[in-house]
């Protein structure tokens, strides 16, 4: 069933909300609450959306989202922390870059820095640093995940140890309250784990939105990165973080 403007906007809204009340989507549309209810059960039924208590969220999910799903969500947000740290990286520097869209938004940055040694299994970070002369780009191989736009296998894992980068960054799907990040697949936390192992500099990148999210496999604490690059706010003190603002 093809959707309507009106459910197209409310997918949106879900993408920014860990979850959004019915009444509030009927105040927003100016719509009655029986309208928007029909939305959403339409939404349900489709499996693109679910109902919680008095209102709905986006999809319980074990395995992480799309790669272009997760490239709208808080676009603005990854694309300011994604110069920051584009900034922070001495010209010269061997880099590993893990998945996800917050990571190829860091590439973008990194066109005009040289030179530059990338290693990476995010296939958008290498095709994006193509344009750059002076950076060498390695690239593993292992199967390709083309909803994700990255290579994983255990030939992943025996590149990347075959190095020794500078700095390692990686994104990750979300945080606990007890501050470990986390990834929403074995595979995925295993190649993270890789690239902070193989890197003399730890980096994390995490927009404030993954502190409302679950996923199950650990990563790594957050107090073991060496730089935790996020716009969320209240952190610890002991934690190094460099907060930018929304």
């Amino acid at each position: 069933m093809e959707l309507n403007q009106r459910q197209q906007q409310i997918l949106l809204r879900l993408k920014q909300a860990e979850g959004i009340q019915i009444d509030e989507l009927a105040a927003y549309f100016d719509v009655t609450t029986q309208t928007i209810r029909r939305d959403v059960n339409q939404l349900c039924e489709q499996g693109l959306a679910r109902r919680i208590h008095g209102g709905v969220s986006l999809p319980a999910l074990l395995t992480n989202t799309t790669y272009q799903f997760r490239a709208d969500v808080e676009s603005s947000i990854k694309d300011k922390l994604a110069k920051d740290i584009a900034h922070s990286i001495p010209d010269g520097s061997t880099v590993m870059m893990g998945i996800g869209t917050t990571v190829t938004h860091i590439a973008h940055y990194l066109l005009h820095k040289k030179p530059l040694r990338i290693i990476t299994n995010n296939l958008q970070v290498a095709r994006i640093l193509e344009a750059n002369q002076y950076a060498e780009v390695y690239m593993t191989g292992g199967l390709f995940r083309r909803e994700h736009q990255d290579i994983v296998g255990n030939s992943v894992l025996t590149f990347f140890s075959s190095f020794e980068a500078d700095i390692g960054i990686v994104g990750c799907g979300s945080i606990t309250q007890s501050h470990s990040a986390m990834e929403h697949e074995t595979q995925e936390a295993e190649i993270s784990r890789c690239i902070l192992d193989n890197s003399r500099q730890n980096w994390l990148v995490v927009d404030a939105s993954k502190w409302s999210r679950f996923a199950s496999v650990k990563v790594r604490k957050l107090k073991e990165f060496d730089r935790i690059y996020t716009n969320k706010t209240g952190l610890p003190a002991e934690l190094p973080a460099h907060v930018i603002k929304d």
